[in-house]
């Protein structure tokens, strides 16, 4: 395993880790750029061999990259190295204004110490050698290190050995430990790891936080749960949407016709196609999967009679009860216990199969068909 050191300075932006959180939380990578420092006026003296590293990164083949303001220290998977950044990944919005020499795209980070400058001198970076310095080990005060630069372990550690390939250690960050309870008993009680970690990670925010609000306020019979049905909605649109790209691409495939199947959304025309990019409504869906074409197509290219079954009976249940409890909640109305107790019910799966299990369940059915 690599590993390569930068330090990061707050002077730049005060919450540069949490800008970089936000967007991993939202599209699963996110681009960390190296700024160029204003006071250094050549090349890095060891150029060659820190791009040699670089070619060789992959998601096969990561590194390990710390990023510590000496008073913190994280450290990222690195997937991807480059000087110019890729225009699919993005990154925060303050590198416009800077010179960045050196772009690594993660897909994960872990918090390794928190306000703790002693910690991080004398635990973490102790156990560092400046592998271009000699094999010294790491010196905070008076070196001349040249950032980035490659470090080697005395005693190696692998930070993102995992047992669930699903799971991402960057989802805990910043976390209460309400939270991490919460989120503890959703996989033990509820979901499990594998249907848990392979929702979006949002919603797996959104879940958890409906749960707090749910379980401080359910013996309170004048509580609005409106903020709580709200925050259980976007958690079903964002899985939902994720299951239509994956349930059309896969439609699409075996029909090229439907590709340019037309629709409407507040008075927007768009085709199927670009439903692989751009969410669409609990209306929409509905739409799409009654129409004459589509329900043909289905019925001709998926043989998988349980998921043919799913989406035109559960899926559309599901959306409907889902879509009439919050169009209750966001149209001025108190939202009661009982609704937050239903809305809950489909989600969690309480009584009877819920709709995150199911849908996780189907896309397995999709791949496998």
């Amino acid at each position: 395993m690599t590993n390569i050191l930068i330090l990061y300075n707050p002077y730049y932006q005060e919450d540069v880790i949490e800008q970089h959180l936000e967007i991993l939380k939202e599209k699963g990578v996110v681009a960390f750029g190296k700024i160029r420092s204003a006071l250094r006026d050549y090349e890095s003296p060891n150029e060659d061999e820190l791009n040699t590293i670089y070619n060789s990164v992959s998601k096969d083949m990561p590194l390990q990259l710390f990023l510590t303001d000496y008073s913190n220290i994280y450290v990222a998977n690195v997937i991807a190295a480059k000087e110019e950044k890729l225009k699919f990944i993005k990154a925060p919005r303050y590198y416009d204004t800077m010179d960045v020499e050196k772009w690594f795209v993660f897909d994960d980070l872990r918090l390794l110490v928190c306000n703790g400058f002693e910690i991080v001198r004398d635990k973490i970076l102790s156990n560092f050698k400046a592998t271009n310095y000699n094999n010294h080990t790491y010196a905070v005060y008076g070196n001349q290190y040249t950032y980035p630069m490659q470090v080697t372990m005395k005693e190696n550690i692998d930070y993102f050995v995992k047992d669930n390939e699903d799971y991402k250690y960057f989802t805990d960050i910043f976390k209460t430990k309400e939270q991490i309870q919460i989120k503890e008993n959703l996989i033990e009680f509820k979901f499990g790891e594998k249907v848990f970690y392979s929702l979006a990670v949002n919603s797996q925010d959104n879940i958890a936080s409906a749960e707090i609000e749910y379980m401080s306020n359910k013996q309170n019979l004048l509580y609005d749960f409106s903020s709580v049905i709200l925050k259980y909605s976007k958690a079903c649109e964002l899985e939902i949407f994720n299951f239509m790209k994956i349930f059309f691409s896969s439609l699409m495939k075996c029909d090229n016709d439907i590709k340019n199947f037309p629709y409407t959304i507040q008075g927007k025309n768009y085709i199927l196609e670009n439903i692989l990019l751009q969410k669409a409504n609990y209306g929409t869906y509905k739409y799409i999967l009654k129409s004459y074409d589509i329900k043909s197509s289905i019925n001709k290219y998926i043989k998988n009679k349980r998921l043919k079954i799913f989406i035109f009976t559960d899926f559309i249940f599901y959306i409907n009860t889902i879509q009439d409890i919050r169009n209750e909640s966001i149209h001025g109305n108190m939202a009661t216990l009982k609704q937050c107790k239903d809305m809950r019910k489909h989600i969690l799966g309480i009584g009877r199969s819920g709709i995150f299990c199911d849908l996780k369940k189907y896309i397995k059915y999709i791949s496998d068909s």
